[in-house]
Order: C-alpha cells, then sequence, then structure tokens
C-alpha cells in the first residue's frame, strides 16, 4: 500500500513554551501534538476512552472570562465523564500518562462534537502559541513543529512542505535545514538563524528531497502580531506532500 494521509503526522517539539523566556523547540516530541479543534462556543468538556482506562485528563484553556484555568478529568474507561467548568477554549488537553492501546476522546459538552483524539502512546493536543498577547509594538514569535512519515517502509519522495492556508493571515514557515534536527531558541521571540519563512502558497522543499519510513522534519512557525491587536480565534493548515509507490 502506498503512504497514505494518515501516515503523515505533525508532532511537538520537545519545548514548547507557554511564556516568552523559555525555550523554543528542540527535539520531536512523538507523545505530542498540535492537534487541537476550536469549540464553537462557551462548553464544558467531555472525555471518554474507548477501554478501560482511569488516567487523569487535565484540560487548559480560557474561559469566559479570558482567565486560563485548568480542570482535571478522571477517566472511567468507554463510559463519558464531563466536566464541570466552562471554557471559551481549550489550550492544551493532557493525560497523566501513555497507553499502548488506549484512544480517548474529548469532545465540546455532553456526547458533543469531537474537539480532539490522543492515540496510543500519546498524551498530549495542544495549541501552539500558548498565552501569545499582542503589545504595544508589533511582536513576532517563533515556534518549533515537527512532519513526521510514519509509514514503517515506504519513503516520501519529492517530499516539500507548504502553508495552504492561513485566514488570519498571521503565520509564515520556514523548514529547518536537516531532517531530525534539535535545535532551538533561547526563547520565542528569538528568530531560529538559517531559516527563510515564507507565506501561503509558497512550497519548500525537505533536505535531500525525500522523507524517508520514520524521518521528521523540523519546520518553524511564525506568528506576527500587530500593535495592539484584537484577540484571534482562528486556524492554519501545513501540508506536507510528496510521491511515493
Amino acid at each position: 500500500m502506498p503512504i497514505a494521509n494518515t501516515d503523515l503526522i505533525e508532532h511537538a517539539a520537545a519545548s514548547m513554551p507557554e511564556d516568552d523566556v523559555s525555550t523554543s523547540g528542540g527535539a520531536i516530541d512523538t507523545a505530542a501534538r498540535p492537534d487541537l479543534t476550536h469549540l464553537t462556543a462557551n462548553a464544558v468538556i467531555a472525555a471518554i476512552s474507548d477501554g478501560a482506562d482511569v488516567r487523569t485528563l487535565t484540560i487548559t484553556g480560557r474561559l469566559a472570562s479570558g482567565a486560563i484555568d485548568t480542570e482535571a478529568i478522571v477517566l472511567t474507561g468507554a463510559v463519558e465523564v464531563v466536566g464541570a467548568k466552562t471554557f471559551e477554549r481549550i489550550l492544551k488537553a493532557v493525560l497523566s500518562a501513555t497507553d499502548g492501546a488506549r484512544t480517548v476522546t474529548v469532545k465540546q459538552g455532553a456526547a458533543g462534537a469531537t474537539r480532539a483524539t490522543i492515540g496510543p502512546n500519546e498524551t498530549t493536543r495542544r495549541l501552539l502559541f500558548y498565552d501569545s498577547a499582542s503589545e504595544a509594538g508589533a511582536t513576532t514569535r517563533y515556534e518549533k513543529t515537527f512532519l513526521k512519515n510514519n509509514h514503517g517502509t515506504l519513503t516520501l519522495n519529492a517530499a516539500a512542505v507548504q502553508l495552504t492556508a492561513d485566514p488570519a493571515a498571521k503565520i509564515k514557515i520556514g523548514v529547518a535545514a536537516a531532517k531530525g534536527d534539535t535545535v532551538s531558541v533561547a526563547n520565542r521571540k528569538t528568530a531560529p538563524g538559517g531559516i527563510t519563512f515564507v507565506d501561503d502558497g509558497v512550497s519548500q522543499n525537505v533536505p535531500t528531497g525525500v522523507l524517508a519510513a520514520g524521518e521528521a522534519i523540523g519546520v518553524w512557525k511564525e506568528l506576527a502580531l500587530g500593535a495592539s491587536d484584537a484577540p484571534n480565534k482562528t486556524t492554519y493548515t501545513t501540508q506536507l506532500s510528496g510521491t511515493t509507490v
């Protein structure tokens, strides 16, 4: 079977800062993914596993007041558990431990729409640029993710990365200089050296042109907020493309 879309996965980096002073970037973190769907309205959070599971799922998000708060939801296996706090948005969802078999679904409200799915051997779903606020002047921040070929044997040829959607026009991306790198910056206001950032529709080749089975390429994200920018609740889309047999 050729490489499928589901074999090409975006993972977080080891250092995903939640302030403007902590390290940003580093190596790949395969237990975490930057993959959360925004809530469509203020809502409580529900969680359910697909089997026996008593782990704790900690939800961090913004309340309607704008304050960041957390809530711990103790799983009861395949029985849905509904939290008590009402969130305006989820910033991250973190399980207390990995499990090699179980998948946990995070929902908007009781029996609601799925906002995240945390698979086996994973613990975390999160948004990038956690608590990134605009300032009196224009502010630019940088965070890193990885795009990985999770196919067991096949190579992705002519591998390239592209920003395909950015409705708020806030994001640019830049491909790392080498596959599987561990480069970090002192904080997310520090630009990574040697990276060319491009806007929507501009393709950047993966170094060597291929992404073999199990290989990953770092992709830096640049967030540019204008002076006293209005709050943003938006998305962007990054695409890893190529050919296979």
